[in-house]
C-alpha cells in the first residue's frame, strides 16, 4: 500500500463482509485527507478485502490482527477487492465511520475529535 488514492462511497454497491483481520495499516493517503486506517480482512472463502475505514484520528478503538469482523460498506468501483466501510462490529461494539448515504461522520464539525458512534449489539442477530 502506500501513495494516495481517491474514490467515492457508492451506495448502490454495498456489501457485508465477514472474517478476520489478517493486517491493519495506518499509511494510506485518501483524497488529499489525513492517513487512513485500512484493514486486510479474509473472509471464510479466503479472499481478501482492503477496507478503507477513516482518518486514523478518528477510528480510535481498532481491531486486531486475528479478531473477527463484520463490515458495511460499499465497493468503490468494479474492483471487488476495496470496500469503504460504513461501519465496523468487533469486540461487541458497533462503530458507525459514515451515515447511510456514505458522508463521513468526521467531516461534520460537532463531532470533530471525538470516537466514532457506537451502539451495542451483533448485527448479524435477527432483528438488528
Amino acid at each position: 500500500m502506500g501513495g494516495e488514492v481517491c474514490f467515492y462511497f457508492s451506495p448502490d454497491r454495498k456489501v457485508e463482509i465477514e472474517g478476520k483481520v489478517e493486517a491493519v495499516r495506518e499509511n494510506q493517503r485518501f483524497c488529499r485527507s489525513p492517513y487512513f486506517v485500512v484493514l486486510e480482512v479474509k473472509d471464510g472463502g479466503g479472499k481478501i478485502f482492503r477496507v478503507y475505514t477513516s482518518p486514523r484520528w478518528f477510528f480510535t478503538l481498532r481491531p486486531q490482527v486475528g479478531e473477527k469482523v463484520k463490515i458495511k460498506g460499499a465497493f468503490w468501483d468494479e474492483n471487488k477487492e476495496y470496500v469503504i466501510a460504513e461501519w465496523i462490529y468487533f469486540r461487541g461494539e458497533k462503530i458507525y465511520l459514515r451515515d447511510e448515504r456514505g458522508f463521513p461522520l468526521w467531516s461534520r464539525r460537532l463531532r470533530r475529535g471525538r470516537l466514532a458512534r457506537k451502539r451495542f449489539g451483533k448485527p448479524w442477530e435477527k432483528g438488528r
